[in-house]
């Protein structure tokens, strides 16, 4: 199978830039799921972002990262009660974390 010929340059380019992009830092299903929304794929992205979140221990630091890009997802397709809800989980998760900083 071929990705591309010798003549689209352009496009090697940007496959080459896509992995340097992502070589340099660490890849988990959040990464794949930010790359599918990237690429227009917002179902998929969702599934990804919901199936890392499914793996994450429940203090884990990027639960509440999570939380909001599954909220900007939902706005972006227009789901904005679904929205509301992964914000109000973000703004938990914050509020959780300050409160066990301060104690």
């Amino acid at each position: 199978m071929t990705l591309c010929s010798d003549d689209e340059h352009d496009l090697k380019q940007v496959i080459i830039d896509m992995k340097e992009h992502f070589l340099s830092r660490e890849i988990n299903l959040r990464t794949l799921a930010k790359l599918l929304w990237e690429m227009g794929k917002p179902d998929l992205a969702e599934k990804y972002f919901i199936r890392f979140l499914e793996q994450l221990p429940l203090q884990d630091p990027l639960l509440g990262d999570l939380y909001h890009d599954l909220g900007r997802l939902a706005s972006h397709v227009g789901n904005l009660d679904k929205s509301m809800e992964w914000h109000k989980k973000a703004s938990m998760v914050k509020i959780q974390n300050q409160s066990s900083i301060t104690v």
